[in-house]
């Protein structure tokens, strides 16, 4: 008597409208667009899904990737993409151009900024507000928040930049790295600062990278940073 096991269906695991950068999973991931592809015929189908299955093989062998557990089930070939994080509002511009965020974000950075002036005293208290906006609201008045887009072959970045400090290095403190060697890091009242347009520019994004195998997945790219040519 003969038993035939049935293989499980074949699940995919790259995003087949992103081609990572790393070269083990952008193998991985133009084998898949031929696997999945409804024109593809059945030999050769096979044939991709027998080369798919050595070239993640080899990779888990060298290290390059490995065995990801969630929920107690095991990964497909050693391997899972990472849930997706979503922002709090990203529901709201999932539809929006990067420019029509970079909008949004810009609104939001200066309304927090105006929260201050209307209510005086009042910031923090009756408003409710998170200890990140109440620093922004109440952080001093010369300094300056811009918000530009970049786009590129990859996708599109909102770039947060935080400039015209009282003073080059305002707001930086000096402490020891793990090696023993000094270096100039934001202190506490910079920090709360810089905390508030990260909160908000992350808002509005999504996260499903995973840097183990250098593939990125987010709605847009960028970072929240003082201006360079102001740190100590």
């Amino acid at each position: 008597m003969t038993t035939t096991t049935t293989q499980p269906p074949r699940t995919r695991i790259t995003n087949e409208k992103h081609a990572p950068g790393n070269r083990v999973m952008k193998k991985v991931w133009m084998l898949e667009n031929l696997i999945f592809h409804p024109r593809t015929g059945e030999e050769e189908r096979a044939a991709a899904e027998r080369m798919l299955d050595r070239a993640i093989a080899a990779a888990q062998e060298k290290g390059q990737l490995t065995t990801k557990q969630r929920g107690g089930d095991s990964a497909w070939h050693g391997y899972r993409l990472p849930d997706i994080r979503y922002g709090a509002r990203y529901e709201e511009v999932k539809h929006l151009s990067t420019t029509e965020i970079a909008k949004r974000i810009r609104a939001d950075i200066k309304l927090a900024r105006k929260v201050e002036a209307k209510l005086g005293a009042a910031t923090g208290a009756e408003v409710a507000l998170t200890d990140s906006l109440t620093a922004l609201a109440t952080m001093p008045r010369q300094i300056k928040v811009s918000v530009r887009t970049d786009y590129f072959s990859g996708g599109s970045a909102i770039r947060v930049n935080v400039y015209n400090l009282p003073e080059k290095g305002w707001g930086y403190v000096r402490e020891t790295d793990r090696w023993g060697e000094p270096r100039w890091v934001p202190g506490r009242q910079l920090s709360a600062i810089l905390a508030a347009p990260k909160e908000i520019h992350g808002a509005y994004n999504f996260d499903g990278s995973d840097p183990r195998v250098d593939y990125s997945h987010v709605n847009y790219y960028g970072q929240v940073e003082v201006d360079w040519r102001e740190r100590p």
